[in-house]
């Protein structure tokens, strides 16, 4: 057998007494392998708090999945596998608070296009240790071929195609894009760090994704959607460090996480069991859903009866609107490279929140009875980074909830789809959006990065990292903004640029 542990270890999905943990047995081409694991409370593995066997199996793509019961909260652990006669390399994590907890602090990500750049935002992360976990709010793969169709934007030259070169349909297809992602050095190192929670957007499934198919997806040429979508669920659930929500619905992503009585992290999946995008007047009734009935009913009741200090909404696309009726007809072109807008009509992009008005409405009144000012709306896959002051769907002047949006990891920005050199364009465009979308206090469209979102029962404190450059590998970051969220008061405070401070 080749080396037993090349794609890594990873956890993930933490609770304050539970963790998974996650490894693959490469190079086999035996039925099953029998795996040994080991959790300790040191990287040496002196003392020892649970340990076992368990299979790979070849049905599973020898992947392993252990979710190891028992732990301490707030504790971190290392752990480790053997098998093969090879052991894996250590891996930490950390369990989760319990009770009256007055801190948390965790990172979150969205958008890793292996093709368009390196992952030193990853990279980044990994070299921390305050953080009890990283959320990661989906585009984990892209799906994507290396010679994409012209609404998508081809990757970078930069020596990193996608394995397999065209655009993944099958189960086989989709497991040898993950295993690609899991064996880069930074994406192992961040595994090996911290736990990840996440949920997915569309490129885990096929761009443009929806309940019953996709924009990219035609059946003459790619066969049935419900097979394809299947064998994309079923890839995902492999290769990422995560429990099922639901043991009997491999197509279930969304569910709550409690971090002690601080906050309730509620995770949810905006693209798989949404109604079809559509434009004109239908896209307003009250009927269509991006969530589903289910999802919004599980939402609603889940949200309502909260009695955490915090409730973190992760909405994989931002519930923010992008575009509004009389912007200046020179925006166009740079809200179209976004997809902050249609295509090709001055009119909104159907494909995100917008497009679905009366139910977005819905939950931000949702969020408004469960208590003012308690909630924070965290988001990604526009690859652009923003600070949202949401107001109330009924009246207008009235903050309702903050919106925090990440940037992408390595897919590209304004300045990369416009093929134009950073701070040329990018930060006097920015500025002319915010003067155009009523409350939207700050935003960045040409960096990469992640945010740190550090929370305490009076305030949140956010804090945007951007990388210098994703075109080569670099351990140079900085941290470009900072801003406050008191409890109850849903409002930016504290605006700072600390654009000349070093990491």
């Amino acid at each position: 057998m080749s080396h037993a542990f090349a794609h890594g270890v990873a956890s993930g999905d933490p609770t304050a007494g539970a963790v998974v943990i996650w490894t693959r047995i490469g190079g086999s081409n035996v039925p099953a392998v029998e795996v040994e694991w080991t959790v300790a409370r040191t990287p040496a593995f002196e003392e020892v708090v649970a340990s076992g066997h368990t299979t790979a199996a070849a049905e599973d793509d020898w992947t392993v999945h252990v979710d190891v019961p028992g732990l301490q909260p707030s504790t971190t652990y290392y752990y480790r596998f053997d098998a093969a006669g090879q052991r894996s390399p250590c891996g930490r994590t950390r369990t989760l608070g319990v009770g009256a907890i007055d801190h948390a602090r965790f990172a979150f990500v969205s958008c890793a296009k292996f093709n368009a750049g390196h992952f030193n935002v990853y990279r980044r992360l990994a070299a921390r240790n305050d953080l009890d976990f990283v959320l990661h709010l989906g585009d984990y793969i892209y799906e994507a071929s290396n010679t994409p169709p012209a609404r998508q934007t081809p990757g970078a030259d930069i020596g990193r195609p996608f394995e397999p070169r065209h655009e993944c349909r099958t189960l086989a297809d989709y497991r040898e894009r993950y295993s690609q992602y899991r064996r880069d050095a930074d994406l192992q190192a961040l595994h090996a760090a911290h736990p990840m929670i996440a949920t997915l957007d569309d490129h885990e499934l096929a761009d443009g994704a929806w309940r019953d198919g996709a924009d990219n997806h035609h059946e003459e040429r790619d066969g049935p959607w419900a097979v394809r979508r299947a064998a994309a669920f079923r890839a995902r659930w492999e290769w990422l460090p995560a429990r099922r929500p639901d043991p009997d619905d491999a197509e279930r992503v969304h569910r709550s996480v409690h971090i002690g009585g601080l906050a309730q992290l509620f995770l949810l999946d905006f693209r798989s069991r949404r109604d079809r995008p559509t434009s004109g007047a239908a896209m307003a009734s009250s009927a269509r859903s991006a969530l589903g009935a289910e999802q919004k009913a599980w939402f609603v009741e889940n949200v309502t009866a909260s009695d955490a200090a915090w409730r973190l909404i992760a909405t994989p696309t931002p519930m923010a609107r992008t575009w509004r009726p009389g912007i200046p007809a020179t925006m166009h072109p740079n809200l179209r490279a976004l997809k902050f807008m249609h295509p090709r009509e001055d009119a909104l992009d159907e494909d995100q929140w917008d497009g679905f008005p009366a139910e977005r409405d819905e939950l931000l009144r949702v969020i408004s009875a469960a208590g003012p000012g308690r909630s924070l709306l965290l988001a990604g896959d526009l690859h652009t980074s923003m600070a949202v002051e949401h107001p109330h769907p009924d009246r207008p002047t009235a903050p309702l909830v903050v919106e925090v949006v990440t940037p992408s990891i390595t897919s590209q920005n304004l300045d990369e789809k416009l093929k134009v050199q950073p701070g040329t364009v990018g930060p006097a465009i920015a500025d002319e959006f915010s003067r155009n979308l009523p409350g939207l206090r700050w935003c960045d469209l040409e960096n990469h990065g992640y945010v740190v979102v550090d929370v305490r029962p009076a305030e949140i404190a956010l804090e945007w990292w951007f990388v210098d450059t994703v075109l080569d590998p670099t351990d140079v970051e900085s941290c470009v903004q900072e801003m406050t969220v008191r409890n109850g008061d849903a409002r930016l405070l504290q605006l700072v640029d600390t654009t000349s401070r070093p990491a």
